[in-house]
């Protein structure tokens, strides 16, 4: 890596592969079936998060500069 920057696009991403891997676990898990409603909510919930960690991703992406960037002027300056 070079500085800050992540060589590439994927770096930043990696929450949102790890979601990807273990989606269809999680499916398998909480799905009960017979229980359209639930199954609905939780199809409707793991979609919502795939696309918040997509969005959260590019946005990382984007302002990969500005994360982590907060300084303070420490310096004690007179009032004038």
């Amino acid at each position: 890596m070079s500085g800050d920057q992540p060589q590439n696009r994927w770096v930043s991403g990696i929450g949102a592969l790890i979601l990807a891997i273990i989606a269809p676990s999680l499916w398998q898990e909480f799905r009960v079936p017979g229980n359209l409603p639930w199954n609905i909510f939780l199809a409707l919930f793991l979609i919502a998060l795939a696309v918040g960690a997509f969005w959260l991703q590019r946005y990382f992406w984007q302002h990969r500069g500005e994360i982590g960037e907060a300084r303070f002027d420490t310096l004690n300056k007179p009032d004038e």
